[in-house]
């Protein structure tokens, strides 16, 4: 194979094999759901930035961002998760986080993340009775 063959084969894989979280909004009972897909890591930022806001801009009541479908989460998307978090509680509303992935879950005891947003392990509409194991980050709340 000639060297610009495999440099045109290199470069084709590689844009092939870039994975964006592929997100999508949804209503499930009185919650708006969002669905994250594939890689949320550095890169995915700006497109998981768009999407968190959206949902915010659009709930009326809880937020639930399903964590299920990423293949990699790291630290800068779960920040912003915390951010939106946040915002959520500014405008009303509640943010909780659905992992049914146990090591991942357990990653969110260790960070604390838990302590910030009610993680859940499956969607479901929350009800006043449904548990949440996330504090105030404020404790003079």
């Amino acid at each position: 194979m000639a060297r610009s063959d495999r440099c045109a084969l290199i470069r084709h894989t590689a844009t092939f094999l870039q994975v964006s979280p592929l997100g999508r909004l949804r209503q499930h009972g009185e919650a708006t759901v969002v669905e994250l897909d594939g890689e949320a890591d550095l890169a995915a930022l700006p497109q998981l930035s768009q999407l968190l806001s959206r949902a915010i801009a659009t709930a009326t009541g809880t937020i639930i961002v399903d964590l299920d479908g990423l293949i990699v989460l790291d630290d800068a998307a779960l920040g912003l998760v915390i951010g939106a978090a946040a915002t959520a509680r500014r405008n009303g509303c509640e943010l909780r986080i659905v992992c049914s992935d146990p090591k991942r879950r357990d990653r969110l005891a260790d960070t604390r993340i838990d302590r910030i947003v009610a993680v859940q392990a499956a969607t479901q509409a929350p009800t006043a009775d449904t548990p949440t194991t996330a504090t105030s980050p404020n404790p003079a709340d």
